[in-house]
């Protein structure tokens, strides 16, 4: 399986007459754009506005963000299971445009939990997509359609968008290819063998009791662990979830481990494959899980070492350690990722476990660290200065407050669960 990753480096986007890229600059046909998301009959309308760095502009109830991609030798072939019918993803060629995000927000949502992405001010400076030239895309229900059906409409108009966009740049000269093939000829066979175990949602954030559909349009929840080529998950076969949670399609296309496995593959280690599963609410699940990762990592992809990547949550970091000591006691040296559950206290207070087989932990970042943002911003997308923003505390505030206090997982872009995330937790 062999996935090459076209990139084309965009430096602007403008609204235009037609859908094109020329020069590095991406023209937008926005009515066309509008056309196409309304062809789900769930949805009753769009606001679409291209956002720039600098703008003071605070994004609101943010689902998802989405990477601009599509096939290019492939009819049909974007997101399967999503918005295109089933088949394997991470096979073949794939454009890529850099620089630009799609921002998907659903003003309608009733979960208390909503991300945010600002323009400018101390947030904007540190995401990367606060950096970035942006497609806001806000969209609302037609009468009535379920909020769990809506919230599946939201996540493909975000993955549609991101199509159109990447399709429209047919033509523009390609600034980076990137080859991702496991089967290189003449493999060294003394170098380490590594495997990733990727756990990829926790039911424990299950909206009005249903799972989001993360993988080829379908939960992960209740599926045995699953070994994937690592191919499949940067080429769109897993997107976010339906709620902003230190992870979204954007960092899942760009995934930081599994890219830096792909990076080093023959060279200094070689990469045997990705184990996918969800975390697990009881000891039973999660006994099961782990023994059958395990055994999967040892004994079917034949690891020596494997690096487990957790998800946002506490019950992650019970399977991972469960995990961990699993592959550990049938000699697969292993690295956790783990993350502090809350702003205060010491690391060794919430790690959650203790086992001295799981020597080598990385702590990839701090989700809950509250932040003061003070930005006044002078235009607001999907939503209102009246939107209420979330607070763990009993504390009333709103998007217009001169300043707000919010989690940093919160924050669109800044905290990233696959390993991408500048971030650098410190135990003063």
């Amino acid at each position: 399986m062999r996935l090459e990753l076209e990139s084309i480096e965009i430096n602007d986007i403008q609204e235009g007459s037609k859908t094109f890229a020329e020069d590095c600059v991406l023209y937008v046909n926005l009515k066309e754009l509008e056309e196409l998301i309304l062809g789900d009959s769930r949805i009753a309308s769009v606001d679409i506005n291209l956002v720039y760095p600098g703008d003071k502009t605070r994004i609101l109830n943010v689902q998802d963000v989405v990477q601009p991609r599509c096939k290019v030798d492939k009819e049909n072939a974007d997101f399967p299971g999503f918005i295109n019918k089933m088949q394997i993803a991470g096979d073949g060629k794939t454009r890529s445009l850099k620089g630009v995000a799609v921002i998907v927000s659903n003003p309608s949502t009733n979960r208390r939990e909503s991300g945010l992405l600002d323009m400018s001010g101390p947030a904007a400076e540190l995401s990367p997509y606060g950096k970035m030239k942006n497609v806001s895309i806000a969209l609302y229900a037609a009468d009535g359609v379920e909020e769990r059906d809506f919230e599946d409409a939201v996540k493909n108009a975000g993955l549609l968008t991101a199509v159109y966009l990447a399709k429209g740049a047919e033509g523009h000269p390609v600034s980076q290819v990137e080859v991702y093939d496991l089967d290189i000829p003449n493999l060294d066979n003394n170098l380490p063998r590594v495997a990733c175990y990727y756990q990829a949602y926790s039911p424990q954030f299950d909206y009005l009791a249903v799972s989001d559909r993360i993988v080829y349009g379908t939960a992960l929840t209740n599926m045995v662990p699953t070994v994937y080529h690592p191919n499949e998950i940067l080429d769109g076969g897993f997107v976010g979830w339906n709620a902003l949670k230190a992870i979204d399609t954007y960092s899942i296309q760009n995934h930081g481990v599994i890219k830096e496995l792909l990076k080093n593959h023959g060279k200094t280690l070689n990469f045997v494959g990705v184990v996918a599963v969800s975390a697990n609410m009881n000891a039973e699940s999660r006994e099961r899980c782990a023994c059958m990762s395990a055994n999967l990592i040892k004994n079917v992809l034949g690891a020596d070492g494997a690096i487990l990547v957790k998800i946002l949550g506490g019950m992650p970091h019970i399977d991972i350690s469960a995990t961990g000591e699993e592959c550990e006691k049938l000699g697969v040296k292993t690295a956790v990722f783990t993350t502090p559950l809350t702003a205060v206290g010491t690391l060794s207070d919430t790690i959650l476990f203790n086992s001295e087989s799981l020597d080598l932990i990385i702590t990839s970042c701090a989700p809950f660290e509250r932040t003061k943002v003070p930005f006044k911003a002078e235009k607001f997308l999907g939503g209102t200065a009246e939107t209420r923003i979330y607070h763990p505390e009993p504390v009333v505030q709103y998007a217009g407050d001169p300043e707000i206090d919010v989690e940093q997982y919160l924050l669109a872009g800044v905290h990233d669960h696959t390993g991408s995330a500048k971030v650098v937790v410190k135990e003063y």
